[in-house]
């Protein structure tokens, strides 16, 4: 998929599943959309499939739950898929919306055991110089594993996400997230996974 498209397909599964939506609701709709890809205006009527879904009140809907399902769904196709218009591109996007949607769902708690802080090793202490005539230098503040530090976001490639330390030395370091949802320019603090023996954070996660 191209860029954009892969941008798209990621906002639609992050709110779906942000939004508490059962997959395979979505799934339900990509199929009406792949058995009907022959058709005219698709757009329209899948458009029109999901209102009345998510309005309906007659047997094939199970609950209120599953028509708040398709009114996710609805809101997500205004919301992100306004501009496009070809079935194929469609069909695309919702299909990797899907598998992202079952991905996020499990997700969190893989990156609750990534982000778990782990202990720096512990140094032997460095004996200091002997000569008296050597200037001591100026101790450092060191950030340590499990500290948090503000960052903006400067690029977004995918599931790379390179960011700027509000720290002394403006380290500029890349995490990877399947989806981050924060805006390029946006401030956003992250945990420090790593440091360097100056004392220089060099890896971070959200």
């Amino acid at each position: 998929m191209e860029k954009k498209q892969w941008t798209i397909a990621h906002n639609v599964a992050f709110d779906l599943v942000d939004w508490g939506t059962d997959p395979n609701e979505l799934g339900k709709v990509i199929a009406f959309l792949r058995r009907n890809k022959q058709e005219n205006d698709m757009k329209a009527k899948l458009t029109s499939l999901v209102q009345r879904l998510s309005n309906t009140r007659n047997a094939l809907i199970r609950s209120r739950q599953t028509q708040r399902f398709y009114h996710n769904i609805q809101e997500a196709i205004e919301k992100h898929l306004h501009g496009i218009e070809d079935t194929k591109e469609l069909l695309l996007i919702l299909s990797w919306s899907l598998r992202l949607m079952r991905y996020y769902r499990v997700e969190p708690k893989r990156a609750v055991e990534e982000q778990r802080p782990q202990q720096p090793q512990q140094k032997p202490p460095e004996s200091e110089p002997k000569s008296s005539l050597l200037p001591k230098e100026k101790t450092k503040p060191k950030y340590k594993v499990g500290d948090r530090v503000n960052a903006t976001i400067l690029k977004k490639d995918g599931f790379k996400i390179t960011v700027q330390l509000t720290t002394d030395e403006k380290e500029e370091l890349v995490f990877e997230r399947p989806y981050y949802p924060g805006a390029i320019g946006a401030q956003v603090k992250l945990r420090v996974l790593g440091v360097n023996e100056n004392g220089q954070v060099n890896r971070v996660v959200p």
